[in-house]
């Protein structure tokens, strides 16, 4: 299983897929299971601006559409942070109108988006 060590938190991937214009990562840390999913930029530019922008070389952006977490084999789309600690924050994730609450390494949104970069070769576009 391939893996990746940002800071002193290791990342291990599960699956890494391409079809089409939608790509998705899904990968590992500790005994939880996330995906993030992407698309080409023009795909879903109908959709939030504030998306980080990834490069393709030679080929075109790409933007991250979901991030999601597995919970009793069901998955749940990441909302917003709602606790901040110094190392690890609180993440609220929801699924209809059921939440579930995760303390995971600070600015894990940004590390999904590294872990996604470093698997398809891709590069953030600056701001």
């Amino acid at each position: 299983m391939k893996t990746h060590k940002l800071g002193i938190e290791s990342f291990h991937i599960f699956e890494a897929a391409r079809k089409g214009e939608h790509w998705m990562v899904q990968f590992i840390w500790g005994k939880k299971d996330f995906r993030v999913y992407l698309d080409k930029a023009d795909a879903a530019a109908s959709s939030s601006n504030h998306l980080p922008v990834l490069k393709i070389p030679d080929d075109g952006e790409m933007v991250v559409s979901k991030l999601q977490y597995l919970n009793n084999f069901e998955w749940y789309d990441y909302e917003k942070v709602s606790g901040h600690g110094l190392a690890f924050e609180e993440v609220r994730w929801i699924r209809g109108k059921t939440k579930r609450y995760l303390e995971l390494p600070k600015d894990f949104f940004n590390i999904a988006v590294e872990i996604a970069c470093r698997e398809f070769d891709l590069e953030r576009a600056q701001a």
